[in-house]
């Protein structure tokens, strides 16, 4: 049998005088004290004597709430086996069991919930706001939360009513593991027309960056509400190591923002003065037009030749890989 502690006895005395009157109250607050002390003998044998445990407290917790929040494995064990039910959601925030786990990081105790007969209402279920065990988890940085989540099949890009998903929190939480692990189980990499890599870019994150890069996210999609494109926020932050890896990775210098800007034009706009994004930007712009020419020429000659299009090499592409080989073996 479990050794009662000092502590617990006075819990209870305390309980004896406050709860005068009120038995329900005073139950309640009893197994609550047992879950908190890890009385495992006095919380079976409150259940054997028909306490419920779908009972709710003030904040719509029931117990398998209290014992996610606050560690107890072998409650919420208990609890499973005495018919609790993992798909209730508080008062609070409409958070399960779950949510709470995921919250704390008790990687055991939601696989004891996911194993059970529950699984698929509460794997993705959504609290008030949107969010699901895998949003709070990649919020909070709980790799472990995580990576059991996706074993078993969570949703991996699940929406908030914000329309945001783990792995946007995760980026703005900087939770990099976490991003590592989500992108590992094909995460969304352009959710909200390449809201991660912009993200990178106006922090001037160059880790998350190279990462994004290298992992295939498209340089040129630019924001709903002005068209911009990463390049033309790297312009804007005179971030001249962005603007080398966006410009490598793909990123077209001639895209046009919703004031039909070019990344040069933007540049220039913040100062006419040479500065070091703006060098960059109009040399390599330069080049991107005289390589375009050069095609519409050689273009021109092949059709008076009267030989097939689909024979046409692509001058443009072997330039820029070759006059950016050494950019590429940096950022790789």
């Amino acid at each position: 049998m479990t050794k009662r502690s000092p502590s617990l006895q006075l819990v209870k005395r305390m309980l004896n005088h406050h709860c005068r009157g009120n038995p329900d109250l005073h139950e309640e607050l009893q197994i609550q004290a047992a879950v908190a002390a890890g009385d495992i003998c006095t919380v079976r044998r409150m259940l054997e004597q028909g306490y419920s445990p779908k009972i709710r407290d003030a904040n719509g917790w029931t117990l398998l709430h209290f014992s996610a929040a606050k560690g107890k494995e072998r409650c919420v064990r208990v609890f499973l086996e005495h018919g609790a039910d993992p798909t209730v959601k508080d008062f609070i925030g409409g958070f399960t069991a779950l949510h709470y786990a995921a919250m704390h990081g008790r990687a055991r105790i939601a696989r004891l919930m996911l194993e059970s007969e529950y699984r698929g209402d509460i794997i993705n279920a959504k609290s008030n706001d949107g969010w699901t065990p895998l949003h709070v988890a990649a919020h909070y940085g709980r790799d472990s939360f995580v990576r059991l989540l996706l074993e078993f099949r969570a949703e991996v890009d699940p929406l908030s009513d914000k329309g945001t998903t783990p792995l946007q929190l995760a980026i703005i939480r900087e939770r990099s593991s976490c991003v590592r692990i989500l992108l590992d189980h094909s995460a969304n990499i352009d959710i909200q027309n390449g809201f991660l890599l912009r993200y990178a870019v106006i922090k001037g994150n160059h880790s998350y960056c190279r990462m994004f890069l290298q992992r295939g996210a498209d340089t040129n999609l630019g924001r709903l509400e002005d068209g911009q494109t990463p390049l033309h926020l790297s312009a804007l932050r005179d971030d001249v190591l962005c603007a080398q890896m966006l410009y490598t990775y793909g990123a077209n210098t001639n895209t046009r923002n919703y004031e039909g800007q070019t990344p040069v034009a933007v540049s220039v706009s913040m100062s006419g003065i040479s500065r070091p994004c703006l060098d960059f930007l109009q040399e390599v712009t330069s080049k991107s037009h005289t390589t375009t020419s050069l095609k519409h020429l050689h273009v021109n000659r092949v059709l008076l030749d009267g030989v097939s299009l689909l024979q046409l090499p692509t001058p443009h592409r072997d330039e820029k890989s070759a006059g950016n080989n050494n950019l590429a073996i940096q950022f790789n």
